[in-house]
């Protein structure tokens, strides 16, 4: 894996300047040397002669030996001194410009690295991901912000693809379940306006049958619209001081008829009387209620519900138990995703939209709790657990004085 020591490449690039700058003069100067090694060797003099025509000079008062002479040089005109530094400074400047591209080769190499890297990601390659390059610099950044862009663009996609399929799958349960309550709706309305062959009794009969599957698609649409509300966050949590434990009292007592018709037996058991606390009373009774009715639904066959309140230092636990089938350990992962039904689970009786536990932990969450379910052959237990001392609760048993105050009490 590359690593760079430098943690600004503007220092680095300034340094490879120097260096480059460096190795051209060095070079420029090992030329120089060369030339004059060349010179030696092929017996140039100082004067532009060679050895022996100065040797047989003897009017030349000059020692054979090559010493520093620059008196050739000043019969140089302008134009030659001209053309000599043009050339030093083009070779100068051609060497440190070959220096400085092979010192940065790794610089352009990774830069046109991330830069095909980002193209493929602009053509939509999600699998492309900048990978071997480790610097502590600006390239290093940029590699970071590539990569963490390149994290939330997967995110964002795979967010929207889940939406689209949400949607289909939205779709498809709503066909699915208001189909069959609306197929029997018109075929009950039609047997009970058919005067000639019903009597008034049977008839009756049949808009009472007519009636009760209106009031289930209407429970149905109700769940979609408050699940959609949620989603968009429509929905504001308006919290107030509640009586938490009568507000379970009456949610249990207002099924006690439906306890009744689907032969159940039900028990409330509490270790607090009551317990002020900054709820959205509306919202924690949806919730409550939706567990309650899941309950029905699928705990028919157990013939009992138990319904319990436990308040914690810390929190307060609301427990509702059925002893229906067990739920399978591959599902209890998904119990609470939106549309999700245990297919066994999906029939006329237990019909719904799967949204109603989904509901149920969009509530928990917006009052700071969770809800978690245990299923086993000894029954299934759903708990919303809610946070007693959580900033924006105010907790503490109801007391008189309170009580006197008129709070509020659902």
């Amino acid at each position: 894996m590359k690593h760079s020591i430098y943690r600004s490449l503007r220092g680095e690039l300034v340094i490879y300047s120097i260096i480059s700058m460096l190795l051209a003069v060095a070079t420029e100067s090992a030329i120089g040397l060369v030339l004059v090694m060349v010179a030696r060797t092929f017996g140039v003099s100082r004067k532009g002669y060679g050895k022996d025509t100065l040797m047989n000079n003897k009017h030349s008062h000059v020692q054979p030996e090559f010493l520093p002479d620059y008196r050739g040089i000043r019969h140089w005109n302008r134009d030659t001194i001209m053309v000599i530094m043009f050339i030093i400074l083009l070779l100068g400047f051609l060497l440190f410009i070959f220096y400085f591209l092979i010192l940065t080769r790794r610089i352009t190499k990774d830069m046109s690295y991330i830069s095909n890297c980002i193209s493929d990601i602009a053509s939509g390659s999600m699998e492309t991901k900048i990978t071997g390059i480790n610097r502590e610099d600006e390239i290093g950044e940029i590699v970071l912000q590539v990569n963490r862009m390149h994290y939330e663009i997967e995110r964002l996609m795979k967010s929207e693809r889940e939406a689209l399929q949400a949607n289909k799958d939205m779709i498809t349960c709503v066909a699915h379940d208001l189909r069959t309550p609306l197929t029997s709706i018109i075929g009950y309305l039609q047997l009970a306006t058919d005067v000639k062959k019903y009597t008034v009794e049977e008839r009756q009969k049949y808009a009472n049958i007519a009636m009760r599957k209106a009031d289930r698609m209407q429970g149905l649409i109700e769940e979609l619209f408050n699940y959609t509300k949620l989603m968009s966050g429509e929905i504001t949590v308006h919290r107030s001081d509640i009586d938490i434990v009568k507000l379970v009292v009456q949610m249990t007592e207002e099924f006690y008829p439906i306890f009744m018709e689907n032969n159940l037996e039900y028990t409330l058991k509490q270790n607090v009387n009551s317990l002020i606390m900054n709820v959205d009373g509306e919202l924690i009774a949806r919730a409550v209620s939706n567990l309650i009715g899941n309950a029905v639904k699928y705990g028919r066959d157990g013939k009992a519900v138990h319904i319990e309140l436990e308040k914690y230092n810390t929190e307060l636990q609301i427990r509702v138990i059925n002893f229906g089938l067990v739920i399978p350990e591959e599902s209890i992962e998904h119990i609470f995703d939106k549309f999700y039904r245990v297919e066994s689970s999906r029939s006329v009786q237990t019909g719904g939209t799967g949204l109603g536990l989904n509901i149920a932990q969009e509530i928990a969450i917006l009052h700071g709790g969770k809800i978690t379910v245990q299923s086993s052959v000894k029954g299934t237990c759903f708990t919303i657990a809610l946070p007693i001392d959580n900033s924006g609760n105010i907790a503490g048993e109801e007391s008189t004085k309170e009580k006197e105050d008129g709070k509020k009490e659902i």
